[in-house]
């Protein structure tokens, strides 16, 4: 997501992250994320933050729509994002 912001949506290494979130996209929509995705206490207790593994893939996924001029999408020039 952080090279779709800067501008550099279609480098090689975004493209390979964007193919790796659709070929495991599970039917359901969803991704699997076995791992903890926080840290807690070592040895003591692990965090796992249950939507990350839904918002995360499905924004790099949705961000990388509008900048396909071909698929109908919105012009790159126009998905400026706005910090307030």
């Amino acid at each position: 997501m952080t090279l779709q912001w800067a501008g550099s949506g279609e480098h090689a290494a975004a493209q390979r992250g964007l193919r790796f979130l659709r070929e495991r996209q599970r039917a359901d929509g969803t991704w699997d994320e076995p791992y903890f995705t926080g840290t807690g206490f070592p040895r003591d207790f692990y965090l796992n933050y249950h939507m990350y593994r839904h918002l995360f893939p499905a924004m790099a996924l949705a961000m990388d729509r509008p900048a396909r001029r071909d698929e109908g999408g919105i012009s790159p020039e126009s998905q400026h994002l706005t910090v307030s």
